[in-house]
């Protein structure tokens, strides 16, 4: 059998190429964005949480302007060109209590809050729905207390096998800096960036890379002390999602990104 010349060289240069990418994204970071961008600067609601279930709604509501002001410091900081405002309400609990965020229209980005999470491990979500044209919004969900499910086992006389006895649930109220740090995390979210991923972790310290890395790391440390800022890298993707113009600008770029930092020395952290 004949092989081409041409075709031994389309070979290795396949290869090749899937080689030295291999090489790049072995030490990569790794930045998406959701495919959203707000078209004007934000108003932000926050919704004054429910007296049933926390004594500590002015703390919380607190927690989350400083979260707004942390973005608001380093976007104007790392992108001083752009318009980066927010406007910042707070809706009192008897104006929104057992209303839909979209009743809400002024409102582009909501956060409210709710007791504990049943359905999974999440510390709080945001749901996106740019479906309407007459409101976008992205609408941030903060839990306020840790559902803590602790499973019990015993021998039950059988030669040392464990068998499930019962499980106890205890709910911890979660502290103020976990619930700042969360709202800073889904902020970025609601702004349109999506995950900051690090390929060879740990980085930086083995007990918190994402506090040195991003605010946008994927897992979160709800037990750890230390206020969680947005960093360069954060907002450099912000500035790529919105340009330097800032929010309303007219050189908006295209929604779908995807960024491996290995080719981008601007907002590489880690091994570019």
């Amino acid at each position: 059998m004949k092989v081409s010349i041409v075709t031994i060289v389309s070979i290795v240069l396949i290869v090749s190429i899937v080689w030295l990418s291999c090489i790049l994204l072995a030490y990569a970071d790794e930045y998406k964005t959701l495919g959203i961008r707000h078209l004007d600067n934000p108003t932000v609601c926050i919704f004054e949480p429910d007296t049933l279930y926390t004594d500590d709604g002015e703390d919380i509501i607190l927690a989350a302007y400083t979260s707004i002001s942390l973005w608001q410091k380093g976007l104007f900081e790392h992108s001083p060109d752009g318009d980066w405002r927010f406007l910042a309400v707070t809706i009192p609990l008897e104006d929104h209590k057992n209303k839909q965020a979209s009743q809400f229209p002024a409102c582009t980005i909501l956060i409210s809050f709710e007791y504990t999470n049943n359905s999974s491990v999440s510390l709080g979500y945001t749901y996106i729905d740019f479906s309407n044209s007459y409101h976008k919004y992205a609408h941030i969900t903060l839990f306020t207390h840790d559902l803590q499910i602790t499973h019990h086992y015993n021998d039950n006389g059988n030669g040392g096998e464990q068998v499930y006895d019962n499980s106890t649930f205890e709910i911890k109220p979660f502290s103020m800096v976990a619930i700042q740090n969360i709202i800073t995390h889904e902020f970025g979210h609601a702004l349109g960036l999506g995950h900051y991923m690090i390929t060879d972790y740990p980085i930086y310290t083995d007990d918190k890379p994402w506090i040195e890395a991003s605010v946008m790391y994927y897992a979160l440390n709800a037990l750890d002390d230390e206020i969680a800022e947005p960093r360069y890298v954060d907002i450099k993707m912000a500035e790529k999602l919105y340009k330097a113009d800032g929010f309303g600008g007219s050189t908006a770029p295209p929604l779908k990104m995807a960024y491996y930092t290995a080719g981008d020395i601007e907002i590489c952290t880690h091994k570019c």
